[in-house]
């Protein structure tokens, strides 16, 4: 014969808080993240507009870069070097690595 366990009110009161907690603190990190975010747009200045002969136009001197082998967890630097052969000013963002 299985007996039923009783889930005292205790219990239940611990599941309520923990529930609330959890979402006061989901709410508040999203709170802090869309203030973060607000702030970090308004630091990105407005893109003007610029007639087709005016724009910016970047030459890089290479493309690619091999690093050849190397040991793993090594710490490898490459420097890209570029030129910006156009007259408007050329503004470089959200650089990643391949």
């Amino acid at each position: 014969m299985r007996h039923k366990r009783r889930i005292t009110p205790s219990v239940k009161n611990g599941f309520l808080l923990i529930g609330l907690f959890l979402m006061i603190t989901c709410c508040l990190g999203m709170k802090a993240e869309s203030k973060q975010d607000k702030k970090q747009g308004s630091q990105v200045p407005a893109k003007a507009q610029q007639n087709p002969g005016e724009a910016p136009r970047v030459k890089f001197q290479e493309l690619s870069h091999d690093f050849g082998k190397s040991a793993q967890n090594a710490s490898l630097k490459y420097a890209f070097n570029f030129k910006n052969e156009g007259k408007g000013t050329l503004i470089i963002e959200n650089v990643k690595a391949s």
